[in-house]
């Protein structure tokens, strides 16, 4: 009976690394547009390895290299599944919103990502955080969103406001609430949602957030924008 060396057994790793990298691609890929990106990249650095730990086998080269490639190929495989997982959880963590957003921005959309709309980073004041951020997943008439609700002070929503009434191709709107007639016998929960704010937006705050927004105002970038509402501090950003 074969002997099992360390070789063997460091052979036996690789193939499991390549294996996960395959299986994280069928699966976290369709989740995140980043997991795909860097699963590409690791599958070929599980390939190079593999070419790189033939010659190893043989006459023992290369040592230090398939080391740094399988360091390489693990670190991608964790990364990998983590994003996924980020854009999907931490809803209220404010700690994570930088990592969500990156993950979002730069990992589902990459280059075509608007750094004007969602904010760098949270205001001092910060309260009700919530942040919602989807994947991008292949179906139909679906694209991947984002929203983001807090209360905060005053002046940090006269700089919001100053920062979207200078962006390009954005439209100022001034909230109108419902008439009562056309809901009431539909969904009475309708009533609190301006005809300026995409439904969708309003059913993914949570019920802190709803407040009168008769005095709201709203800035929208094509399918994106801001409402802001001075009442109750109140800033919302769908993306």
């Amino acid at each position: 009976m074969k002997k099992t060396t360390s070789k063997d057994v460091l052979h036996a790793l690789n193939i499991l690394i390549g294996f996960f990298l395959f299986l994280g691609v069928m699966f976290f890929g369709v989740a995140s547009g980043i997991t795909f990106r860097l699963f590409f990249i690791g599958f070929w650095v599980n390939f190079v390895l593999t070419l790189i730990y033939r010659i190893y086998q043989k006459d023992d080269r290369f040592r230090k290299a398939i080391i740094i490639l399988r360091s390489v190929a693990v670190t991608i495989l964790l990364l990998g599944i983590l994003a996924p997982l980020t854009l999907m959880n931490f809803r209220n963590t404010k700690l994570m919103y930088p990592l969500k957003r990156f993950c979002y921005g730069y990992g589902v959309y990459s280059t075509n990502f608007n750094n004007d709309i969602l904010p760098e980073s949270l205001p001092k004041k910060c309260d009700n955080y919530m942040f919602i951020t989807q994947g991008s997943f292949p179906a139909q008439d679906y694209h991947p969103s984002a929203y983001l609700a807090f209360h905060t002070d005053t002046g940090t929503l006269e700089k919001y406001e100053e920062h979207f009434s200078l962006l390009n191709d954005t439209e100022l709107k001034i909230t109108h609430m419902p008439d009562k007639e056309k809901y009431v016998a539909y969904d009475d929960s309708w009533l609190k949602c301006p005809e300026e704010l995409p439904q969708h937006v309003f059913q993914r705050l949570e019920p802190e957030h709803i407040h009168n927004f008769e005095k709201a105002i709203i800035y929208t970038h094509y399918s994106k924008g801001c409402m802001l509402d001075y009442n109750s501090g109140l800033a919302v950003f769908w993306y």
